[in-house]
């Protein structure tokens, strides 16, 4: 190679190697450039700053230098943010009010009101408790039209309670137990008068009275030839059972008295299953049976009676009586007054019952 070749090489490549250094060299120039800038911005907006600061101080200066006095301007600085405030704060349920006629903020109040106004409200209710002188059974479908009809009737909802025999519903008795209504025989109304305080209301317009009825063997018979033998009836303390208990005063002298008979119907069929040879029975049962003899008849007793305890107002009282004394002249619960075997119920007189009481003595002691 010639010499002067191998010079323009060795140019070459020291140019080729001398390019990035250069670069490089320029980056950093212009890096440095982009320093300064920065740091000349800087102190540009602190002198920026601090020319505010000194014109702040200076004008804070002028402010104290001044003799005007500062309080008129916290006054007018008040009354303005007083006005804004005053401008800012929402109604109050009084503004709205009276805005709105004087009844916009109780518009949900009212209706709710108006809503629980127009609401039906339940009728009063009362337990109506059945004489248990028939099974459960029967005892529904004696007293149900009764109940029924006073559902209809009168404003108010009754519902019907039965006893599940006689020895149970003394027992409640006993207890001091006040149904709302009673139906029951006059003796116990009597009782619960004076002990609770019940009203009698109605009763049936045939009087009661209690008969001794047997086979017709004992023609021309007499309650002597009873004496040992076996006769039916309701258990104690039914008027029945009383009644016959009272006609055989010698305890020596006394018939075998069957008190198992779970109504007085039953009691009669005890007699043609000729399980016994008389048996006690009402004054309804003992006019249908005219092929049994009657031996001996009981006094008059008022009839089957309802009376009302002190729970029930007394206008609701005399309601249920209105109601009671017409319904023999409501032809479609003619079932009411059928099924308790009676023509119509008649307004009761309290001083009927005074006494009555004295037939419970024997099986209560003292009242």
């Amino acid at each position: 190679m010639k010499a002067s070749n191998r010079a323009l090489l060795c140019i070459f490549l020291f140019l080729f190697c001398l390019a990035p250094v250069m670069a490089g060299s320029q980056d950093e120039g212009n890096g440095q450039d982009a320093v300064e800038d920065t740091v000349e911005v800087d102190q540009d907006a602190a002198d920026d700053e601090s020319g505010e600061v000194d014109d702040a101080v200076e004008t804070a200066e002028a402010i104290e230098g001044e003799e005007a006095p500062i309080e008129p301007m916290v006054e007018e600085i008040l009354d303005v943010s007083a006005e804004d405030i005053e401008v800012a704060a929402p109604e109050t349920g009084d503004e709205a009010i009276a805005e709105g006629g004087g009844d916009a903020g109780l518009e949900t109040d009212t209706d709710t009101e108006a809503g629980d106004a127009t609401a039906p409200a339940a009728p009063e209710s009362f337990i109506l408790q059945g004489h248990p002188i028939f099974t459960p059974d029967q005892a529904e479908l004696v007293y149900r039209p009764l109940v029924n009809y006073l559902n209809e009737a009168t404003p108010y909802r009754f519902d019907l309670q039965i006893s599940r025999d006689f020895h149970r519903y003394w027992l409640d008795v006993r207890r001091g137990e006040t149904p709302d209504l009673v139906l029951e025989e006059a003796h116990l109304t009597a009782f619960r008068m004076q002990r609770d305080g019940y009203t009698p209301l109605v009763k049936a317009v045939e009087p009661m009275t209690y008969s001794l009825m047997a086979s017709p063997t004992h023609v021309d018979g007499s309650l002597r030839d009873f004496v040992g033998q076996p006769v039916s009836s309701m258990p104690s303390p039914s008027l029945g059972y009383l009644v016959l208990s009272r006609w055989y005063e010698n305890p020596m002298q006394q018939p075998i008295i069957q008190s198992n008979a779970s109504s007085w119907l039953d009691a009669i069929e005890i007699v043609f299953s000729m399980e016994a040879e008389a048996a006690i029975a009402p004054r309804n049962l003992a006019d249908r049976y005219v092929n049994l003899e009657m031996i001996e008849t009981s006094q008059e007793f008022p009839g089957l009676t309802l009376s009302a305890s002190p729970a029930v107002p007394e206008e609701i009282q005399r309601e249920i009586l209105a109601a009671l004394l017409v319904l023999h002249e409501d032809d479609q619960h003619y079932a009411a007054v059928h099924e308790l075997d009676i023509e119509q119920f008649v307004e009761a007189d309290p001083a009927e019952y005074e006494g009555l009481e004295e037939w419970l003595r024997e099986v209560t002691g003292s009242f």
